[in-house]
């Protein structure tokens, strides 16, 4: 990439999981499986950016529209008995974080922090910088299910909701700042404004200042969000490619 800047090109987002899929279907056909399975949530699928002629989704390879193209041609060049689908394509994010929140094994080491990807290896972290738009997002989509000094032990004491710098990025995230969404992979509007109000209801959560503002604000400008429901965000939605014969069983009932 460092090249290809030097030549004048652009660099864009690497459709990695493009590639993963890929790789993972010539796997699967040469050790005769049945299934490429993948983890990419409904809200992979949200535009990242809507103009009055396009929308642009920095992350389309892991969209259903990618994993349906996908799919169609595995099926017209491989026969329908290998399936390409994602386990979490229903699934909102605050069902994933949900779900981890109880995984407390993981939660010491666990990150999904830019920093610790950074080209320049003198500029990584090996902790959370609790800044970027990735720490925000995963603070605030774990905060209506965890306690909030799990959280502040998790972000070593630079934990996103608790610093005010952190308010125009969090304004973007709930759709009420200036910037369009970031260019990044989190969660939509709607599943943001959700967990800002479950989260600032939590009773450990009633003196964060930060919290407190932005659900103030959220439900301003959207009151519906104040009688949000954690079991409505927690539904299935969406279309998904999950076989019968994969599928859990609160998706098999849905569709019937």
């Amino acid at each position: 990439m460092q090249r290809s800047a030097a030549l004048g090109f652009l660099n864009g987002h690497v459709p990695v999981t493009a590639i993963v899929t890929a790789a993972a279907l010539v796997a699967a056909t040469l050790d005769g499986r049945d299934a490429v399975v993948l983890s990419n949530e409904w809200s992979a699928s949200a535009p990242t950016l809507v103009s009055e002629t396009r929308s642009v989704n920095h992350q389309w390879s892991k969209s259903d529209e990618f994993e349906r193209r996908f799919g169609e041609l595995v099926s017209d060049r491989l026969g329908p008995q290998v399936a390409v689908f994602s386990y979490l394509r229903p699934r909102t994010e605050l069902w994933v974080a949900e779900r981890f929140a109880t995984l407390t094994a993981f939660h010491p080491t666990f990150r999904s922090c830019n920093r610790a990807f950074h080209q320049d290896p003198s500029q990584r972290l090996e902790r959370w910088c609790g800044v970027c738009d990735k720490c925000c997002f995963i603070d605030l989509v774990l905060a209506p299910f965890m306690e909030r000094g799990q959280l502040a032990a998790i972000f070593a004491g630079s934990e996103p909701l608790e610093n005010p710098a952190n308010v125009a990025r969090y304004r973007t995230l709930v759709g009420l700042g200036l910037d369009e969404r970031p260019f990044e992979c989190v969660g939509d509007v709607d599943e943001c404004r959700a967990a800002v109000v479950l989260a600032a209801d939590r009773a450990d959560r009633a003196q964060s200042a930060l919290l407190q503002k932005l659900r103030k604000e959220v439900v301003d400008v959207d009151p519906s969000a104040a009688t949000v429901s954690a079991s409505r965000m927690l539904e299935p939605r969406g279309p998904h490619r999950i076989p019968e014969r994969y599928a859990p069983p609160d998706l098999l009932v849905r569709a019937r």
